[in-house]
């Protein structure tokens, strides 16, 4: 499944041609990446990556999560996807990064306006929560320029390395849209 965000970019569902460039991105990006996701040290070869690609594929077809590669002129610039899907209560959550020579262009903020069409439109959510760092302030502004209501703080809701950190929750509902 491909999404179309501009005659540049586009989202692309994760499948085994993305491991290589997966890898690829958080080993040349790991100082950007590290603070903010816990996977990044594990990512030691393209061999990790493939199972992980794998493992993603799986509960893709499960419907679990829906995760994407991003891709700017052909070439692989980050993840986006809607995870940890609740089909009973209808929310997913919203998960994005990109590698930091293509922040600051709007790509995430374009990516997570198709995520939300596709969140409420093709897979039916009524709500979508973005976590993030309280001290990421770039991965913040992009919830709040959606017009996502900030619900509060997750106090030590996800552990980075050695430390608990705590994170912002924002969320946006089928009705906010209207």
């Amino acid at each position: 499944m491909t999404i179309k965000i501009d005659n540049t970019i586009r989202i692309e569902l994760i499948n085994e041609n993305h491991s290589q460039s997966i890898f690829e991105m958080v080993d040349k990006n790991r100082t950007h990446l590290r603070p903010w996701l816990p996977f990044v040290d594990r990512m030691q070869t393209v061999e990790f990556a493939e199972n992980f690609v794998q493992g993603t594929m799986q509960r893709n077809k499960d419907g679990n999560e829906f995760a994407f590669v991003i891709i700017e002129n052909e070439k692989v610039i980050g993840r986006i996807g809607v995870y940890k899907i609740d089909n009973q209560n209808k929310i997913g959550e919203i998960g994005y990064w990109i590698i930091e020579g293509s922040q600051g262009k709007g790509i995430v903020t374009k990516s997570c306006k198709a995520m939300i069409d596709f969140c409420f439109s093709d897979l039916g959510l009524n709500r979508i929560e973005i976590k993030c760092g309280i001290e990421n302030v770039k991965s913040k502004t992009i919830p709040e320029k959606l017009n996502f209501t900030k619900e509060g703080i997750i106090r030590q809701g996800e552990q980075l390395y050695d430390k608990f950190i705590d994170l912002n929750l924002y969320s946006l509902l089928k009705s906010d849209m209207i």
